[in-house]
């Protein structure tokens, strides 16, 4: 009969749930969940606003920086026809197999050489030019042909070269007076000097430089 009772009184404290002390961990427990106080809320938006801030810049010129790819090809473009100049002799009167022209003493160098006019001779064509200063004045927009009469097209480009002789030893070289004249004779010297302009899509103007001896 006491067993009975023992295993009644254990049925019945499972029908009632919990005793009272274990409520007293659930509440605890419920209690430790909360919310931000409006100072970490404040404090927060203050931490965001200055980063905003920060980033804006850096949002801001990757926006406005151009596209790789745009700026390879004009690049690329510029590179090419320079070094097809480049290749080529220095003037009309250079010897086959190459060689300098005129005054080449140390004293004399600065001096007028008996060098071509600059551009193309007689009736040259671009397939038919041989030597830097033929590509003075060269241009193109959008189609392009290279040197082997091969067109190819880049639509939004622009490329153009042009070749005058450095000044002599008696002007200096300045921002104002960088390069001699783009005719033959009294203006002509030992050095040449090749600018290679190429425009992209977006406006930007690459300028490719080289010079190019008497030799």
């Amino acid at each position: 009969m006491e067993i009975s009772n023992n295993i009644i009184t254990v049925e019945s404290r499972k029908r009632r749930g919990p005793s009272p002390g274990s409520c007293l961990l659930t509440s605890d427990f419920r209690s430790s969940k909360k919310g931000f106080t409006l100072i970490e809320l404040i404090m927060t938006i203050i931490i965001l606003g200055f980063a905003s801030l920060i980033m804006i810049p850096f949002v801001s010129s990757i926006a406005s920086s151009p596209d790789p790819v745009v700026r390879q090809r004009a690049i690329s473009l510029g590179q090419a026809l320079m070094d097809e100049i480049l290749a080529k002799k220095w003037d009309e009167n250079t010897p086959m197999g190459g060689g300098p022209i005129g005054p080449t003493s140390e004293s004399a160098r600065g001096t007028a050489v008996p060098a071509s006019a600059i551009g193309p001779d007689g009736a040259e064509t671009r397939v038919d030019y041989d030597d830097v200063d033929d590509y003075d004045g060269l241009a193109a927009t959008g189609n392009f042909v290279d040197q082997n009469n091969s067109p190819f097209t880049l639509a939004g480009y622009s490329r153009s070269a042009a070749i005058r002789y450095i000044a002599s030893t008696t002007s200096t070289i300045t921002a104002a007076n960088p390069v001699g004249t783009s005719a033959g004779g009294a203006s002509a010297t030992d050095t040449k000097r090749i600018v290679v302009t190429v425009t992209s899509p977006r406006g930007e103007t690459f300028e490719l430089v080289a010079l190019k001896c008497n030799y």
